[in-house]
């Protein structure tokens, strides 16, 4: 029996991907308008995007009456998908070439437009935003990045490449952003960005933050599997699973569950 709480439905498709990428541009938002010291608009933007968000987190995955039951929601279901009449299930992680942009190109306009929006902010002030937020303006550019790749490259080769790539990166840009940042403040104020405590404090913080995501994105790339679930349809939904282990065995069972739903007969594409 498939242990339900080592997967979890993924906001790839329908409503839940909806919610989940209005959630991601409000928290963009969120943070320019933090930035820019509209703290109406950040208290307004940032609750609002949480709330969305939690909508739009899978719950959990049920087995039942020959359908697979997607839930979402947090901290109790408020979305609920029947998967029937599957046609073809599919462990992403085991194909060579696999992408899961092939399925879900609609994830591609959010991850863009979290990665432009706070360069569009920049040209349209036409001023350099406060030195030391400079490391949190550059979060949404750097995780746009990582989640497209995640997007574009899910075949097991490409996810162990990102999953390296992407600590080493965001070191990396951790480390050339504080030294900008160093010489802006400088340059802005005429003196060291270590003689306001306050200022390094929002920039450890923000440096900590960009690292912290990045490393939470390699251990979820490096570790995590993804089904692919296609109806009669041609709808696709995405599981996550824990392991490798735990997504053969979802396989097999929603496996016997399409056959009993076609009366034991071996026709079909099952995979």
């Amino acid at each position: 029996m498939v242990n339900e709480y080592k997967m979890r439905p993924l906001p790839y498709s329908g409503l839940p991907a909806i919610l989940n990428n209005i959630a991601l541009i409000l928290f963009t938002f969120a943070l320019i308008a933090a930035v820019s010291h509209v703290e109406t608009c950040f208290l307004v933007l940032f609750p609002t995007g949480i709330a969305i968000n939690l909508m739009a987190i899978g719950k959990r995955v049920i087995i039942r009456n020959g359908c697979v039951v997607l839930e979402y929601g947090f901290p109790k279901p408020v979305l609920r998908y029947v998967v029937k009449d599957i046609v073809e299930i599919f462990d992403i992680n085991e194909l060579s070439r696999g992408r899961l942009v092939k399925y879900f190109k609609a994830l591609l306009v959010p991850f863009i437009l979290v990665m432009i929006l706070p360069l569009m902010y920049v040209m349209v002030k036409g001023i350099y935003p406060y030195p030391v937020y400079l490391p949190l303006m550059v979060i949404p550019v750097i995780m746009g990045v990582f989640l497209l790749m995640y997007l574009m490259f899910t075949a097991a080769s490409y996810r162990r490449f990102l999953a390296k790539a992407s600590i080493a990166t965001a070191v990396v840009s951790a480390y050339l952003v504080s030294i900008v940042a160093g010489f802006l403040y400088r340059d802005v104020y005429g003196r060291s960005i270590f003689s306001n405590l306050a200022a390094v404090a929002v920039w450890l913080v923000s440096v900590l933050l960009l690292v912290a995501l990045a490393i939470a994105i390699a251990f979820f790339a490096g570790k995590n599997h993804v089904v692919i679930l296609v109806d009669a349809r041609g709808r696709y939904y995405a599981v996550g699973m824990a392991n490798a282990e735990v997504a053969r065995e979802f396989v097999n069972t929603v496996l016997n569950v399409m056959k009993e739903n076609h009366g034991g007969s071996e026709d079909g594409n099952y995979a």
